[in-house]
């Protein structure tokens, strides 16, 4: 699927690109001296936020909040740059969880109640997946802020440094193969984890299946029209 116009063919392509870049610029941002890997990381989020806002286009009043919330985002990040506190880091988290929670509603919408299921939505169905990692990503952020001591295995020390840390927990609980490299020292922790792994199990076993029933009727309708 070649990269073009953003349309409703290709939209979930740009999305999981966008949500791909995320999470690689931050697994990269401490190779960096100083600050620098910080701010990489910081910029090529807001700058793949707003392709993925772009490529779930809706009404121009959804897109008009989202791109706001980017803007507040670039803002809060400033800040911090500047003023590093707690305050601004659950600011910029809570920021973060608005935006890929409405990014997840808009998806599934798309997904499973507009057109037939094609490759795009197939795509889509991977970068749902690559949302709820995110969403839990930055739930547990926001607890390490509230709570250093959360989880075992983890030196809290500013949530940009921990972003790719805690995608990588999140992600590894959400396929339920727990490492046991990082694990919850708490039972608020304990609580997120085994919701992750739930949400995951759910996923595959709810989602997905009602994703292949769509397109078996997509394609049995095209046989009737045949």
């Amino acid at each position: 699927m070649a990269l073009r116009q953003i349309d409703t063919r290709n939209n979930f392509l740009y999305l999981l690109i966008a949500l791909a870049a995320i999470l690689f610029s931050s697994a990269i941002a401490d190779d960096f001296p100083g600050g620098v890997g910080e701010d990489i990381f910081s910029l090529v989020s807001i700058l793949m936020l707003i392709v993925g806002i772009k490529s779930l286009r809706r009404e121009v009043s959804m897109q008009r909040i989202a791109y706001t919330l980017v803007v507040i985002l670039g803002a809060l990040t400033l800040l911090w740059r500047l003023y590093p506190s707690r305050i601004t880091a659950l600011l910029i988290l809570a920021t973060f969880l608005l935006i890929f929670v409405s990014a997840f509603k808009l998806s599934v919408r798309q997904i499973l109640f507009e057109g037939r299921v094609d490759a795009n939505k197939m795509i889509g169905s991977l970068s749902l997946y690559l949302l709820i990692g995110l969403i839990w990503t930055v739930l547990y952020l926001i607890l390490l802020t509230f709570d250093p001591s959360a989880f075992n295995g983890i030196e809290a020390n500013g949530w940009r440094t921990l972003f790719s840390r805690m995608a990588y927990y999140s992600f590894v609980t959400l396929t339920t193969l727990g490492y046991g490299d990082i694990s919850p020292a708490n039972h608020v922790a304990e609580f997120f984890a085994y919701m992750e792994a739930v949400t995951g199990v759910f996923y595959m076993a709810i989602f997905v299946s009602s994703l292949i029933n769509l397109g078996r009727g997509s394609l049995a309708d095209r046989k009737e029209h045949e």
